[in-house]
């Protein structure tokens, strides 16, 4: 891989991104005809039409796009009408983090770990996703779609070092704090989860810009001796914003991240509670309240439509050790 062997080379003797890319392939499968798709969406070079006649790769899932985009009712026969109306209405690019984020998901899962551990796992990607749709929707250098990405960035190799490496990962993660050194992550998997993330999201068709750009945001790795895009100031401010926000803080302390996202600075006069604040922050705010009290409640990431009822699957066939995906269950009536 380019992302691994020049950009981020750390020496002749350093395994790391070898062990990353290891867990990327194990176990994501990635179909070529799904980097393909996610590669003609996220540049923009291909129709809603386009993007639904793609959508027949292994294991594809249309559903949730119908629910990402809140297109039926609950219990409703998915027809191929509605998938086409949910790729309408959420747009090309944002119908193309939306199977990404769900095909991760779903790969993770595939590995049948316990409930205990992949709940918490999916519970905050998908709050940190929605946060990021959030910020994305009111910070103007964004995007909504983007914003999705930069949330979903750092739980993507996460969520592949879990499939990967589920006994270690509920070792490692036993008391439930997700939080942990970047140390023992390394000692436990070899490399660390923004090694897995970035190329995971290579490997899925966002190319190299964009695996640059969250490898550097999400590893915080230094800039200051190489010449990057200015895409990477961004996606690097967009990951403290979004981590801000997820911690409850108004905005990050890095001061270049808050140069990038002026727009989102709250008046002084609020801060000392003497102002009000302006519509469209307050609106940030409440969202972003709603998420962190109960976690999202969005649910387009698994393979069913509850956790309840994707806990019931995924025990099923861990039991049987040999988890048969629900992906392929859900192909439209065309």
């Amino acid at each position: 891989m380019e992302l691994a062997q020049d950009q981020f080379s750390m020496g002749a003797k350093d395994t790391s991104w070898d062990r990353a890319l290891d867990a990327v392939r194990t176990t994501l499968h990635v179909p070529a005809a799904l980097s393909t798709l996610i590669r003609g969406a996220w540049g923009n070079n291909i129709t809603p039409k386009d993007f639904f006649r793609l959508l027949g790769y292994p294991g594809s899932n249309s559903a949730c796009l119908v629910r990402a985009a809140e297109s039926t009712q609950e219990g409703e026969p998915l027809t191929s009408i509605d998938v086409e109306g949910a790729i309408e209405k959420l747009g090309v690019r944002t119908a193309a983090v939306t199977v990404a984020v769900n095909f991760v998901c779903q790969s993770m899962l595939e590995s049948a770990p316990p409930e205990k551990v992949w709940l918490p796992v999916l519970k905050r990607l998908m709050s940190d996703v929605e946060i990021g749709y959030h910020f994305g929707m009111s910070a103007e250098r964004l995007g909504t779609e983007e914003g999705i990405l930069v949330g979903f960035s750092y739980w993507a190799g996460l969520a592949v070092l879990l499939g990967r490496h589920p006994r270690e990962f509920a070792e490692l993660f036993k008391s439930g704090d997700l939080n942990v050194s970047k140390q023992l992550v390394t000692e436990a998997f070899g490399c660390e989860a923004y090694q897995a993330g970035s190329l995971a999201l290579q490997q899925l068709g966002f190319g190299p810009d964009v695996a640059t750009a969250a490898a550097i945001a999400v590893g915080d790795l230094r800039t200051d001796l190489v010449q990057v895009k200015a895409e990477v100031a961004t996606w690097r401010a967009a990951r403290l914003w979004i981590s801000a926000l997820g911690r409850g803080e108004l905005y990050p302390t890095d001061e270049s991240a808050q140069q990038a996202f002026p727009e989102l600075i709250p008046p002084v006069l609020y801060e000392l509670g003497r102002n009000e604040l302006p519509l469209h922050l307050s609106m940030l705010y409440q969202h972003i309240n709603q998420v962190r009290e109960v976690h999202s409640a969005w649910t387009w990431h698994l393979p069913r439509a509850t956790y309840e009822e994707t806990g019931r699957e995924v025990a099923k066939n861990g039991m049987s050790h040999a988890y048969t995906t629900s992906r392929t269950q859900t192909a439209v009536v065309r």
